[in-house]
């Protein structure tokens, strides 16, 4: 059923590695408005994890940047990006570890998938403008 929902929004093969997008439906029971807004609000939480994530960094504080990592780490599960939860997972791992020279590789890297995921996501904008006729 998720294949036949993927394609009826034309979300097929986004599976990537970037967003697994049958994942993110199943969590969503199969509606496709409510994995929008549950994708909505995960990208604008994560810019704004992200840019608290960079201000714990420059004051190094390790505690903040495992909160921060953490909270990442968590919320990319649940919608399925894999390749952000990893890295926010090894920032996490990092900042636990005290291995502060590490984190920003690790932040460049996480700010490197994050553009790849926002691209991969952008096609889950609504496609009512594209010719749905029920």
């Amino acid at each position: 059923m998720n294949q036949e929902i993927a394609s009826s929004v034309g979300l097929e093969g986004h599976d990537s590695g970037v967003l697994a997008v049958d994942e993110l439906l199943e969590r969503c029971m199969g509606n496709i408005e409510f994995a929008e807004r549950v994708l909505s609000k995960f990208v604008n939480r994560f810019d704004e994890d992200l840019a608290e994530l960079e201000k714990d960094l420059e004051l190094e504080d390790s505690e903040g940047i495992v909160s921060v990592a953490h909270r990442l780490k968590g919320s990319s599960a649940n919608v399925g990006a894999h390749g952000l939860r990893d890295r926010a997972a090894a920032i996490e791992a990092m900042a636990r570890a005290r291995q502060t020279s590490e984190i920003r590789s690790g932040l460049d890297q996480l700010r490197d998938e994050w553009f790849r995921f926002v691209e991969s996501a952008s096609a889950l904008a609504p496609s009512s403008e594209s010719g749905n006729s029920d």
